[in-house]
C-alpha cells in the first residue's frame, strides 16, 4: 500500500505555482521537407537523415524498407493511421528519387531551381501542378517537355507523378496547355497578384 512517502507531489504554492505548469517545448534540429502525399503537400521533421541512414546501409528503396520508413517518421511526426498506406508510397517514390540521385551517373537536380522567388522561399508559394490521373492517357508530353524535372516517370502506372512540385517554375503552366487529355491543372494565376503575403 503506497504512503506517499516516495517522490510526493508537492502542492502549489505562490513560489512554485508557476513552476507547476511550465511546459518547455524545444524545437527539432532537423529540417521539415516538403512532400506530396497524395495531392496534399505536407511537412516530414527529419526525413533527409532517414534517407541518409538507409543509404549508408545499402538499403535499396523497394517496398521492405517502407514499415522501416514509416516507424522512424513517425518519432517526430504524426501520420493518422487511415492515411498510412498512401504515406508510405509516396515515401518510398521519395527515397527512390533520392537513392538514384546518389547514385553515381544518375540524374541530378537541374541547376537552374530557384531557392527563392521575389525574396520569397520558393516553397512558401503554392504553385505548382497537380495530375489527375483518371484522365491522364500516358502521353509522357508533360514529363518530356518539363527542364526542371518537376515529374517523375512511373513504371507502374506509366503515368507521371508531381515528385518536385518546387521545382516548377512560378508562373509557368506549358505542361497544362500542351496535355491533351486537359489533366493537369494549376492554381488560379490570381495568387500571384498577391505573392507578398506568401512571405
Amino acid at each position: 500500500m503506497a504512503d506517499g512517502s516516495r517522490n510526493p507531489i508537492p502542492e502549489p504554492t505562490e513560489e512554485n505555482q508557476s513552476l507547476t505548469f511550465q511546459i518547455i517545448i524545444m524545437p527539432s534540429p532537423k529540417k521539415s521537407k516538403m512532400v506530396l502525399i497524395g495531392k496534399i503537400l505536407v511537412g516530414i521533421v527529419g526525413l533527409d537523415e532517414i534517407f541518409e541512414q538507409l543509404f549508408k546501409e545499402n538499403q535499396t528503396p523497394d517496398e521492405k524498407v517502407n514499415e522501416r520508413i514509416l516507424n522512424s517518421i513517425k518519432k517526430e511526426n504524426y501520420i493518422p493511421i487511415s492515411a498510412e498506406k498512401e504515406y508510405a508510397e509516396s515515401i518510398l517514390r521519395e527515397y527512390r528519387i533520392f537513392y538514384q540521385q546518389k547514385v553515381p551517373g544518375q540524374k541530378i537536380k537541374p541547376k537552374n531551381i530557384l531557392q527563392t522567388y521575389q525574396g520569397i522561399p520558393r516553397e512558401h508559394i503554392p504553385w505548382f501542378p497537380t495530375v489527375y490521373e483518371e484522365k491522364c492517357d500516358g502521353c509522357k508530353k508533360c514529363y518530356e517537355m518539363c527542364p526542371n524535372s518537376v515529374y517523375l516517370w512511373d513504371e507502374k502506372t506509366l503515368k507521371p507523378i508531381v515528385m518536385n512540385p518546387f521545382y516548377c517554375e512560378v508562373g509557368c503552366s506549358g505542361c497544362a496547355e500542351i496535355c491533351p487529355q486537359k489533366a493537369i491543372t494549376f492554381p488560379p494565376r490570381s495568387i500571384l497578384d498577391n505573392i507578398g503575403n506568401y512571405r
